[in-house]
C-alpha cells in the first residue's frame, strides 16, 4: 500500500486470475478468510480487506462518515480501483455480508458473482431499526469502555455462537486476534453501521444482476431463513445450507464451506 488512507488490505495475485474479494464479520479482520482463501487456492487471485475500525484499519483516523455503510462501501471500491481491479467475485460474512448486499446494489457492475454467508439486508421497520439501535448503543458502550477480553466472553456467550467449538485451537486463534481490535474503533461502526442504522435493502435484492450464492449454517434458524427468503428475491439466487454449522460455517466447518464457494464459482464462471 501507497496511500494510508486507504483501508488496510492483503492482495495475492495470481496471474490471469479472477479476483475474489473477502469482507469479514464484526470484531474480525482480513486475516479472518486465510483458511479459505488457501482452500480457494491458485484458482483466483486474493484481496482481504480490513473495514473501517477492524484490523490494521483501525489504525487509520477515519471520518464518521467512513463508518457508514455509504462510507465504508465507498472505501472498498477505493481499494478496488486503487489496484485497477475493474470486476471481481465477492464473499462476505455477517457485517460484512451486509455491506457485500449495498455493494451489490450501488455498485453492481463491479461485481461478477457473490457469496454471501449469515447476513441480513437489514429490518424491514423502523420499530425494528429502533430497537436494534438502542441494543447496538448499549453494547458499544460497554465495548468502547470496558475490557475488551470481557466484552469478548460476553460476546462471544450469545446463542449466536453456541455451535463453535471453544475448546479447539481455532477459536484460541480467533480469540487471541479479537483481544488486538480497538474497542473504541470497533464501537465507533457498531453505531455508524450496525444493524439498527442501516437502510433496509429488502427491497433492492431483486435488482441484482449477477448470481448470489447465500449461506448459511443448518443450525442457525434465523439466518437460514434469511437465506431462503432472500435468495427467492434475487432473480439469480441461490442457497447453500452448510451441515452441522451455525452462524460462523466459514469458520466451523471450512471444507464443507469453502467446497460450496468452489462450486458455486465454478458452475457460474
Amino acid at each position: 500500500m501507497t496511500d494510508s488512507s486507504l483501508l488496510s488490505y492483503d492482495y495475492i495475485r495470481n496471474a490471469n486470475r479472477e479476483v475474489v474479494l473477502y469482507l469479514h464479520g464484526f470484531l474480525g479482520c482480513k486475516e479472518d478468510w486465510s483458511e479459505t482463501a488457501a482452500s480457494l487456492g491458485e484458482s483466483f487471485s486474493h484481496l482481504q480487506i480490513d473495514l473501517t475500525g477492524h484490523g490494521v484499519s483501525a489504525e487509520t483516523a477515519y471520518e464518521d462518515r467512513h463508518f457508514t455503510m455509504a462510507g465504508c462501501a465507498a472505501k472498498v471500491i477505493e481499494v478496488l480501483d486503487h489496484l485497477k481491479i475493474e470486476r471481481c467475485r465477492l464473499v462476505a460474512y455477517s457485517m460484512g455480508g451486509r455491506l457485500g448486499l449495498f455493494l451489490l446494489t450501488h455498485y453492481p457492475d463491479r461485481f461478477l458473482s457473490a457469496v454471501i454467508e449469515s447476513a441480513s439486508p437489514g429490518l424491514k421497520t423502523k420499530s425494528e431499526r429502533d430497537e436494534r439501535r438502542a441494543r447496538d448503543e448499549r453494547l458499544a458502550e460497554e465495548l468502547a469502555g470496558g475490557d475488551m477480553p470481557v466484552f469478548l466472553e460476553r460476546w462471544y456467550a450469545q446463542p449466536l455462537f453456541a455451535t463453535l467449538d471453544r475448546a479447539g485451537p481455532g477459536f484460541e486463534q480467533l480469540f487471541r486476534r479479537r483481544r488486538t481490535g480497538n474497542p473504541e474503533q470497533l464501537a465507533r461502526s457498531l453505531r455508524l453501521m450496525g444493524t439498527g442504522v442501516q437502510p433496509s435493502l429488502w427491497d433492492r435484492l431483486g435488482d441484482i444482476a449477477c448470481p448470489v450464492l447465500f449461506v448459511a449454517g443448518e443450525r442457525d434458524d434465523k439466518f437460514r431463513r434469511l437465506a431462503e427468503e432472500m435468495h427467492r428475491l434475487c432473480p439469480k439466487g441461490q442457497k447453500a445450507i452448510i451441515p452441522k454449522a451455525g452462524h460462523s460455517s466459514h469458520f466451523e466447518r471450512p471444507e464443507e464451506f469453502a467446497r460450496a464457494v468452489r462450486r458455486f464459482f465454478a458452475e457460474h464462471a
